[in-house]
């Protein structure tokens, strides 16, 4: 019983950490970090999960995708990898690029553009 209670304290904790969110910036920061700055708002692991802010590199902050948070991601709905460009060269080859454009071509084939 007093495992489970101490996993439970030390996992609030964890998700309770304060972390520093630059205005903008795409990641967060450990208030010793030397990029962060006066103009810097305070936030938790949890509000950087859901802002999709990824760690600094620097200052190597506590992971939340270590902590189970849900990272946010910028690709298309049901788009998980990338894929071979579904178009064809001038030659009548298919393209070799990869894209993860939700409808299959590159940047060079996209009938959107």
């Amino acid at each position: 019983m007093r495992y489970i209670l101490f996993l439970l304290f030390f996992s609030l904790s964890l998700s309770a950490q304060k972390v520093y969110k630059t205005p903008s910036g795409a990641k967060y920061h450990l208030g010793s970090c030397r990029m962060v700055e006066n103009v810097s708002s305070e936030i938790t692991l949890k509000e950087a999960a859901e802002l999709g802010l990824e760690p600094c590199k620097i200052c190597k902050p506590q992971n939340y995708t270590a902590l189970g948070f849900v990272q946010s991601t910028n690709t298309a709905q049901g788009q998980k990898e990338t894929t071979q460009c579904k178009g064809t060269t001038k030659k009548g080859t298919r393209c070799k690029h990869m894209t993860s454009i939700a409808n299959g071509y590159c940047f060079q084939h996209n009938p959107d553009k």
